[in-house]
């Protein structure tokens, strides 16, 4: 089993739209959050 360090290490290598690591729990969680005020936005125009 890899070591998740030096898989980091090599994806900080590849170019950014390769990467897979760089998207933290925290930016995700974000997205998510945009994602449903858009959908509440969106329903409460109905």
């Amino acid at each position: 089993m890899a070591n998740p360090e030096e898989l980091r290490k090599q994806d900080q290598k590849l170019p950014k739209p390769k990467r897979k690591y760089p998207q933290s729990r925290v930016t995700q969680s974000l997205y998510v959050l945009l994602a449903i005020v858009v959908v509440a936005w969106l329903i409460s125009l109905l």
